[in-house]
């Protein structure tokens, strides 16, 4: 939305904003202190339906200056180095981690850090040269990170094959407990040992990461790719310029008749969200000089053909149990075969109007813009009756095995990117094969991403990124932290009660 002095005001006197959370934040006001309809050509009803809360830009700004998010190909730096970091292919693994930390110092995103920093495993892996010295640089090299880049959504990806690297990066993940990077390890239950993917299941009940993406779906639909940011799969080498969504739950709200939802309010909207999409990447193509000027492009880390844009949405659920409550019947989203046929009436309409329509500079996906389940934020209060993406909400999650069930049916429309998380108890630390049988079951049914956490664990999975409920914890008092994500979960904790799932026993 439109920001105004007040807003810049608001954020110079918040005493609860580290100085880097105030400067970044700033930044982000001044690209929305612009009027979009001249800066983009938006039109009066595009700026209504953003104002009327069915379409959300997630406050991307209107003066973009920069992809969204960004997925370099940091093999390159091994292969070369960077000459405009003046930085040689390293030859050891103490040139390598340290050329990666000054990399990612350079990589810009939506929130200003690097959202992706590499298959770091096997970027490490070649480098490996005594176990016990090597695993205190990676420590180091992780920790760094955690304190330097500020913001979980920065991620990394593991596997699908074990390495030394991949044994040692795990093994840092149980010391450290840290929530940055988020880790996913790209799983395939024909390559990735056995062992390795147990590891990696103790790993993610203890510390939250790494979660498992489904390495043979994203392949066949993607190719190349990895997982970044929340859990969104992104063509390597390129990325996604911008992120929309669309709030299904306030849209349904103000249909007077599902018939009058799917054939005419739902559709349009849904065009005006694409078209606006448009825009915005026509702007950064053609009028903002990030592609002719980047020095990731130049060098071969990023090319402007591997970008593609994403269309989210939120609120699935609301919008079914909407329509069912029209209908006089008590039943809701996650527990009803009238529901999830309302819910794939909306998705295929949805994903009809989604690929009909011809995107502009995404070659790499042939010209279609890619469904997104969006996890949400607190920018609105229509986010408080918008249940991320088309998740069950909390405190209503059937069993375990029904629950999977019915949300793996929805994720064949997510190309870019969808997942679900399970809070377990402890004796699942007892159980790990147990945990791995629910992963394996759950690909076969074509989910496309999966998580889960200990729910005593101070260490939390909010959506697709991690935090600390003691760092959350301070926030409510109104107290400074090092991660803006932690502000961020407290919004949406506000909204969806996140900490608060369903505990699995």
């Amino acid at each position: 939305m439109i920001s105004d002095k007040k807003d810049i005001i608001d954020i110079v006197k918040n005493k609860a904003l580290t100085y880097q959370q105030k400067l970044f934040n700033l930044a982000n006001i001044s690209e929305r202190l612009l009027e979009s309809r001249e800066i983009l050509r938006y039109t009066n009803e595009e700026i209504i339906h953003l104002e009327n809360h069915m379409i959300c830009d997630l406050n991307e700004g209107y003066a973009i200056y920069r992809p969204r998010y960004i997925v370099a190909d940091y093999s390159t730096f091994v292969k070369k180095g960077c000459k405009f970091l003046d930085i040689s292919a390293p030859k050891n693994i103490d040139e390598l981690l340290d050329g990666l930390l000054i990399l990612y110092n350079h990589v810009p995103s939506i929130t200003s850090f690097p959202v992706y920093i590499g298959n770091i495993d096997t970027l490490i892996d070649p480098f490996i040269t005594d176990e016990q010295t090597d695993y205190i640089k990676i420590k180091r090299f992780l920790n760094h990170i955690d304190k330097t880049i500020v913001d979980s959504f920065c991620h990394a990806n593991i596997g699908p094959n074990k390495t030394k690297a991949g044994e040692l990066i795990i093994k840092t993940i149980l010391e450290l407990k840290n929530p940055t990077p988020n880790i996913t390890l790209r799983y395939n239950s024909k390559v990735t040992d056995k062992d390795f993917a147990l590891t990696a299941v103790k790993a993610c009940l203890k510390a939250s990461k790494p979660s498992f993406s489904n390495e043979n779906l994203y392949h066949k639909d993607m190719g190349e790719h990895a997982i970044v940011s929340c859990y969104n799969a992104l063509p390597m080498s390129g990325g996604a310029y911008t992120l929309l969504r669309l709030r299904l739950g306030t849209i349904a709200k103000a249909s007077k008749t599902f018939k009058e939802f799917i054939e005419i309010t739902l559709p349009k909207v849904t065009k005006l969200m694409l078209n606006m999409i448009d825009k915005r990447i026509k702007f950064l193509v053609e009028e903002s000089s990030f592609f002719e000027t980047s020095f990731l492009v130049k060098e071969s880390f990023i090319s402007r053909d591997n970008f593609t844009a994403m269309a989210g949405i939120v609120g699935l659920a609301d919008a079914v149990n909407h329509f069912l409550a029209s209908e006089g019947k008590a039943e809701r989203f996650g527990l009803s075969s009238e529901g999830d046929e309302i819910a794939h009436h909306i998705m295929q309409t949805i994903a009809s109007n989604v690929n009909s329509h011809k995107g502009v500079y995404v070659e790499r996906t042939k010209e279609k813009y890619l469904l997104h389940a969006q996890v949400g934020a607190n920018l609105s209060d229509e986010d408080n009756y918008n249940t991320p993406a088309h998740r069950i909400p909390i405190g209503e999650e059937p069993d375990l095995h029904v629950h999977i069930k019915q949300a793996a049916q929805f994720h064949k429309y997510f190309v870019s990117g969808t997942g679900d998380l399970f809070a377990f108890d402890q004796t699942y630390l007892g159980n790990l094969d147990a945990v791995l049988d629910i992963i394996n079951g759950a690909m076969e049914m074509n989910y496309r991403y999966i998580t889960t956490y200990l729910q005593n664990s101070d260490l939390v999975r909010v959506t697709g990124y991690l935090v600390k409920r003691s760092e959350v914890n301070k926030v409510e008092r109104g107290e400074v932290v090092l991660r803006d994500t932690a502000i961020l979960a407290k919004g949406t904790n506000d909204n969806s009660k996140v900490f608060q799932r369903r505990i699995r026993k």
